[in-house]
């Protein structure tokens, strides 16, 4: 009996092989031509699965924000550690193409400076500029520590529901999850572009717009370089840490 063989689609530039119906290349980003079959959500399972994905963090934080269910952080820590699972989920079903990312090599110490220097000064301008905003405009002043202070240990429950776990789930679901399944059907320059427009809608604040879509595309634009989470991560930890800090002392905790 004649054995019969599949034939696999390959990159024109990097001879990358590539999946059917991918328009971009997943490793050099070319355009893989008319041939390539017309995406879309019913052609292309990673297309079904990041509408799923981002449909679930989005419904959960629109639920979050616009029902009073979610007073204190007793309700919220349950909501975080939903999320986290949720996300862990996903990943899980991406592990091959996320535990690559979350390896060290190549680690350089002198981008990891900068990196944390770029949060730091960045988070700074905008608490600043955002208190100043509320207090001028809204007649209003924001404190994060306010919501912590009734549990035993205020400071350290407030880093972590601030800047650990954010830092942690979120570059995984949007560097990670997101990012690997829009990369294969986009041209990963604009995998950055979309990661960064869908992290910053979904913290749901109008005015924020102005900075999570350049915080996004500049952690996105670290993982599309450095095939690496953990400077993005490092990144959204210092930036956050770097709110909670100033928020403390404004409060006088520091």
């Amino acid at each position: 009996m004649e054995e019969t063989y599949e034939i696999k689609p390959f990159c024109k530039e990097c001879d990358t092989i590539v999946l059917h119906g991918h328009r971009y290349c997943h490793s050099c980003g070319a355009y893989l031509g008319e041939e390539a079959m017309n995406i879309s959500i019913y052609n292309n399972a990673e297309l079904r699965q990041t509408f799923l994905f981002y449909f679930i963090y989005l419904f959960l934080c629109l639920f979050i924000k616009n029902t009073s269910w979610f007073s204190s952080y007793d309700e919220m820590f349950w909501v975080e550690l939903l999320l986290a699972a949720i996300t862990l989920l996903f990943a899980w079903k991406n592990k091959e193409e996320i535990k690559p990312l979350l390896r060290f090599n190549h680690f350089r110490w002198y981008i990891l400076v900068g990196v944390i220097l770029t949060a730091a000064v960045s988070s700074s301008i905008i608490s600043i500029s955002v208190r100043e905003l509320n207090v001028t405009l809204f007649r209003n002043e924001v404190s994060y520590y306010s919501a912590y202070r009734i549990y035993m240990f205020p400071i350290l429950v407030m880093i972590y529901s601030i800047a650990i776990a954010p830092a942690l789930f979120e570059e995984i679901a949007f560097r990670g999850v997101i990012y690997n399944y829009c990369a294969s059907f986009l041209n990963e320059r604009l995998v950055v572009v979309v990661t960064a427009f869908l992290f910053a809608i979904m913290h749901l604040s109008l005015i924020s717009l102005v900075w999570l879509i350049p915080f996004g595309f500049f952690i996105g634009s670290l993982r599309r370089k450095y095939k690496t989470l953990w400077y993005g991560i490092i990144f959204h930890f210092i930036f956050n840490l770097t709110a909670c800090i100033i928020d403390l002392y404004r409060e006088g905790q520091l």
